[in-house]
């Protein structure tokens, strides 16, 4: 009998070892590119407490990289990366992947943004002076979001 239990004991372990792997494989994942290292810090902090698999880039070459690896379902992108512009950069992952959705984060909010953000097929754009919290929610509701 006690070898029966322990059987059963490891059986339902490893029923649980596997359903947290499952979880963690289909966890939505996100790449977040802000030059602001601080606002970054927060984003992806936040993030990780909602479940999320938070992968940082610094330029938009990190960004194709960890897009291509990590199949994110959102991509935060900053418009003015250091070795690219994150317009140009959204246009190219939407071309390489159309099912990612990118949320532009702009430095300061300027009204013709907006029109380009749908130009170059972005699912939003946002003004960092938002804050982090408008920004969580932003990432929330276009992951939910079917465009």
């Amino acid at each position: 009998m006690a070898g029966k239990e322990r059987r059963q004991g490891f059986s339902s372990r490893m029923e649980m070892a596997t359903l947290l792997q499952k979880r963690v494989r289909f966890r939505d994942r996100v790449v977040v590119a802000l030059s602001d290292t601080v606002f970054a810090a927060w984003i992806a902090r936040r993030l990780r407490r909602l479940g999320w698999g938070v992968h940082q880039a610094r330029s938009a070459t990190e960004v194709h990289r960890l897009t291509k690896e990590f199949s994110p379902q959102v991509v935060v992108l900053e418009t003015r990366l250091p070795d690219e512009s994150g317009w140009l950069t959204c246009e190219k992952i939407l071309r390489d992947d159309s099912t990612v959705k990118v949320v532009l984060v702009a430095s300061q909010w300027e009204r013709s943004g907006q029109d380009f953000a749908e130009f170059v097929g972005a699912a939003a754009l946002i003004s960092q002076e938002d804050g982090v919290q408008a920004l969580i929610d932003q990432v929330v509701e276009t992951s939910t979001s079917i465009i």
